[in-house]
């Protein structure tokens, strides 16, 4: 009798890793664009980081996603190598998760860019 529980692929890290990628690019995009016409950042963290470290909102955004990558990727890489089929699940589904976040913060981020430019 075969077994009914699933396998988690490379390929399916892969993908969701992809899918994160594209989300978290289409973040940074537009929330560049939203600096560059005039919107100013709401993030209070971001923010506290800009002054406390005295460089540029944009800059913060992109040191923040930076790290962020990395981190990801490093989960990434557990997930790949771990044996345990449950890890495995949980650490794509996570990495799914960030990707539907940054889906939604970009939503957000071009509707307050189009309202900004429609007024």
């Amino acid at each position: 009798m075969k077994s009914s529980t699933s396998t988690v692929s490379y390929g399916s890290f892969a993908l969701a890793f992809a899918y994160f990628v594209v989300f978290n690019i289409l973040d940074l995009s537009s929330t560049i664009l939203a600096l560059r016409i005039g919107l100013s950042e709401a993030n209070f963290a971001l923010v506290y980081l800009s002054s406390a470290l005295g460089i540029g909102i944009a800059d913060v955004v992109l040191l923040v996603k930076s790290i962020f990558f990395v981190a990801v990727g490093g989960v990434l890489i557990i997930g790949v190598a771990t044996k345990s089929q449950s890890i495995k699940k949980r650490i794509l589904l996570t990495i799914i998760l960030f990707g539907a976040v940054f889906a939604m913060v970009s939503i957000n981020n071009f509707l307050s860019i189009y309202t900004a430019i429609s007024t």
